[in-house]
């Protein structure tokens, strides 16, 4: 099911503002140059290709990450923050 690729939280922002830009990381099966092929289909721009965790970064509205959410091939649908190591 679509809703469960999304954070509660994430899906709500993306419902409340479906027009408004978001970055995201979209996890996928299959090969992901197929995959952002089939992005780049819906007018949606790879900004990396995530190969260690399977996934893509892009931008897109709330609109478009929604229906992205629903293809098969997509596991999950994440917010791209930016991620800090913890001093040692």
């Amino acid at each position: 099911m679509a809703a469960d690729k999304l954070d509660p939280q994430l899906r709500a922002r993306l419902l409340a503002r479906p027009d408004a830009p978001a970055a995201l990381i979209v996890r996928v099966s299959g090969d992901l140059e197929q995959r952002a092929d089939q992005v780049a289909r819906r007018g949606l721009a790879v900004e990396r290709r995530l190969r260690l965790i399977g996934g893509l970064a892009l931008r897109a509205t709330g609109r478009q990450a929604l229906a992205l959410a629903a293809e098969p091939w997509v596991l999950r649908i994440e917010e791209d923050r930016e991620v800090r190591a913890l001093p040692s």
